[in-house]
């Protein structure tokens, strides 16, 4: 559904680079919305209007990088997060306590300890608000980000030995080939991982259980294995914002 008014999301990623290009590819230029950026090589947000509907012009996807890639810097750094939200508020008169929240991060096993995880995912469990903590979703990638980029494009795609950085390479998947086809098979490639670790039945209601179940089948896969299943959970957000639905 490209015309579904979203108003405002903010989505808050550990890279400064490859994550930005990916949901501007989605959100901007394949889906029309107004993008607004903020890395954290940067001192202000970038406002980009290129591709934009007329329709969408009050329509925003805010993305936003932490201080640092380190997964423990979501809850930490209360000092950048704040200042932020205050350049937000300034500037484009949004508070953060009245958007959906979705926070993108790597399962990146060794630099991310299982117990923080784990804990994350259990604080950061709704997009519109949390009983202990601000509002916020935490949607993992396993084992990185770049396993959307292959759901986008293969069927089936259970595991990639070795770096999927190069793996991408090799196979010239770029950003910028993904479309509407691309972005319908990742969400279906999502719900079949999701599937073959036994998780059978995907309701977006239950992101939470279906989060943490996810996260204990993977870390016991990884400890039988020492790989993880291929799965992204970034589909998530355009299920939950009604960009695409089930028939």
């Amino acid at each position: 559904n490209i015309k579904k008014k979203i108003n405002t999301i903010v989505l808050i990623v550990e890279g400064s680079k490859y994550e930005i290009d990916l949901f501007d590819q989605i959100f901007r230029k394949l889906l029309h919305y107004k993008l607004f950026t903020k890395s954290r090589n940067r001192s202000q947000f970038k406002e980009f209007n290129e591709y934009v509907m007329k329709d969408n012009i009050n329509q925003r996807v805010i993305v936003i990088n932490t201080k640092n890639s380190n997964i423990g810097s979501i809850g930490d750094d209360d000092e950048y997060r704040n200042e932020l939200y205050k350049m937000l508020y300034e500037k484009y008169s949004l508070d953060i306590k009245n958007v959906p929240v979705y926070y993108i991060w790597d399962r990146d096993n060794k630099s991310n300890k299982a117990e923080l995880v784990e804990k994350l995912i259990k604080k950061l469990n709704n997009a519109y608000g949390n009983d202990d903590f601000e509002n916020g979703l935490l949607l993992l990638s396993y084992p990185c980000i770049e396993a959307y980029t292959i759901s986008c494009f293969e069927k089936d795609k259970k595991f990639v030995d070795g770096n999927l950085k190069g793996y991408i390479q090799s196979k010239k998947y770029g950003i910028d080939q993904i479309d509407k086809p691309q972005i319908q098979r990742a969400t279906l490639e999502m719900i079949k991982q999701l599937k073959s670790l036994g998780i059978d039945t995907f309701d977006i209601d239950e992101i939470k259980n279906i989060n943490i179940d996810a996260f204990k089948k993977q870390e016991k896969y990884y400890k039988e294995y020492e790989k993880y299943v291929l799965l992204s959970f970034v589909s998530y957000i355009l299920l939950d914002q009604g960009i695409i639905t089930f028939r």
